[in-house]
């Protein structure tokens, strides 16, 4: 398995096979490191260990031989995007519910997905307004705006992932699969944004790629957008605030409006015409202000961004039982773990290291002796100076 993980972690790292190389110092070719990703061959241990280091984890997790199937669903991308960049983002986006997977089960935090996969087959735009209202009602979540989308969502045992993604990256939908097919997880995974608008539209954007299926030749992204931005501003709600029909609009009450729903202005001046609040004229009209005062690429009063949060609590009830350590905290995190008393960092590394499999442990009593190698390696006239002074 060694091949598929070492492939998967230099993507992820956005990594040539020469960047992976250059970054071991060269003990290796980008040859032998394509061989070793086409399992045409198998590192050495020392060379396992370069690797791992210059991918920035543990040895161990090149030997992990858990292979759950992910199935990316509708990967959004742009043109812009080159080949490379597709594959790493694509590789960002599978490790990151690999690394959930692994806390849930670690846990023994049941899988609960209250998400109806795929379950709305959709023929028409207004379908996709329906299957908004339906999982509205489904989750009970009213007709009033939803105050947080990213909590609502791991409320229904989804996972919220944010990548700090390169430009052109949107978003994606994920779901992990059993060996019968079953899903396991499944996670909507969007590009951290300075405005929390465009944020709960990217997650509700994927989601609709979970749960809906296009008919009928039907634009896909026309179809999740439709849905979107029906179950961020439900038809009646929106007319509620802003009535019937309008023939004008001032910029400061879409501001509000902004703040009330949490959609972006651009989002919600779309929805207004498709339900005909407005009409193309004035949709025309107000989008022109808006590209003249610079508000289509940044709009002002940028709303919070709403933080995923079950990471943080699975990784840090993982440290807290002594499932995992603390640099395996800190790397799941992504930032500094708390950190621990010293009697408990010596004890939670043994036990630790008792819980992985022989082979892992193996590589990272391996890993460790290489670290120590300097201390067996003392000038004798260096060695006799300790001991003197430990005796004198």
């Amino acid at each position: 398995m060694i091949h598929q993980r070492l492939r998967q972690l230099r993507l992820a790292r956005g990594m040539t096979l020469d960047d992976l190389a250059e970054a071991t110092g060269r003990i290796v070719t980008r040859q032998a490191i394509s061989k070793y990703e086409h399992g045409q061959a198998q590192p050495s241990p020392a060379v396992l260990q370069r690797l791992a280091q210059a991918l920035g984890v543990r040895t161990s997790a090149l030997l992990d031989s858990r292979d759950v199937p992910i199935e990316l669903i509708a990967y959004r991308k742009r043109a812009s995007l080159s080949k490379r960049q597709q594959e790493q983002m694509a590789a960002l986006a599978h490790e990151a519910l690999r690394d959930r997977l692994y806390l849930q089960e670690l846990i023994g935090e049941p899988a609960r997905l209250d998400v109806p996969l795929f379950e709305y087959a959709i023929t028409s735009l207004d379908d996709a307004e329906q299957a908004a209202a339906d999982l509205r009602t489904r989750w009970e979540l009213g007709s009033a705006p939803i105050a947080d989308l990213t909590d609502t969502l791991e409320d229904h045992g989804l996972h919220v992932i944010a990548l700090a993604a390169v430009d052109g990256f949107d978003g994606v939908a994920a779901i992990a699969r059993a060996e019968d097919g079953a899903p396991l997880a499944a996670a909507v995974i969007g590009k951290r944004s300075h405005d929390g608008a465009r944020w709960r539209m990217n997650l509700a954007h994927e989601l609709a790629h979970l749960v809906v299926q296009p008919q009928d030749d039907l634009n896909e992204e026309q179809v999740a957008f439709r849905f979107a931005a029906a179950l961020l501003a439900p038809a009646n709600d929106l007319r509620h605030h802003i009535g019937e029909y309008r023939n004008h609009l001032h910029l400061d009450e879409l501001l509000l409006l902004k703040r009330h729903f949490g959609m972006s202005i651009q989002a919600l001046l779309y929805r207004m015409q498709t339900l005909g609040i407005i009409n193309q004229r004035l949709y025309r009209s107000l989008m022109i202000e808006l590209s003249e005062r610079g508000w289509r690429t940044a709009e002002p009063e940028p709303l919070p961004l709403e933080e995923p949060l079950w990471l943080r609590r699975a990784t840090l009830r993982a440290l807290a039982e002594e499932l995992i350590d603390p640099a395996e905290a800190s790397r799941l995190l992504g930032e500094a773990a708390p950190e621990p008393t010293e009697r408990a960092v010596s004890e939670g590394r043994c036990r630790y290291l008792l819980r992985q499999p022989l082979e892992a442990r193996h590589a990272a009593l391996a890993e460790q002796a290489a670290a120590a190698a300097d201390l067996y390696n003392v000038p004798a006239t260096i060695a006799s100076e300790v001991v003197t002074s430990e005796h004198a």
